[in-house]
């Protein structure tokens, strides 16, 4: 682990939910996320706290095995909390399937109605969920000659 890394690396409370943030790190890698765990996993195991966050106010692209890494943890009953993520973050499946806003830029993982079921089951929910959510997306209207039209609505 390089000093470059441990020195973009910041920690604070926001209520009960300890955060870290990789500063200016606007593309993460496999040490970045090395790091982060390292680091997610003393505030758990070594200081106690039950709700540990990511501030994300910084970064494009994310590895795929960040959602994993969270997903653990909340799975160990941890509450997971994502601040300020990007629009091309909130975009990823992932994100859209697990998180729900909590307001003023927090997103949490929230997973409690699946979270004794199957692995299988928890898909399935999400999928219908994910599904259930894109169609309100859209909009549909009847042209003229009797097809029916989807045209995307605007999104705030």
């Amino acid at each position: 682990m390089s000093l470059r890394k441990k020195q973009q690396l910041s920690f604070y409370m926001s209520g009960d939910t300890a955060f870290v943030s990789l500063d200016e790190m606007e593309i993460w890698d496999g040490a970045d996320l090395s790091l982060l765990r390292d680091v997610l996993s003393r505030l758990v195991r070594d200081e106690g706290h039950h709700s540990i966050g990511v501030d994300l106010c910084a970064v494009k692209y994310i590895p795929s095995g960040f959602f994993g890494m969270l997903f653990e943890w909340y799975e160990t009953g941890i509450s997971i909390s994502l601040r300020s993520p990007q629009q091309h973050v909130e975009n990823m499946l992932w994100f859209r399937m697990f998180f729900t806003p909590a307001g003023n830029g927090m997103w949490k993982l929230c997973d409690d109605s699946m979270r004794n079921h199957s692995p299988n089951e928890q898909v399935e929910h999400h999928r219908r969920m994910f599904a259930a959510h894109a169609d309100d997306d859209f909009e549909s209207s009847e042209d003229t000659s009797g097809f029916s039209m989807v045209a995307p609505t605007t999104m705030n």
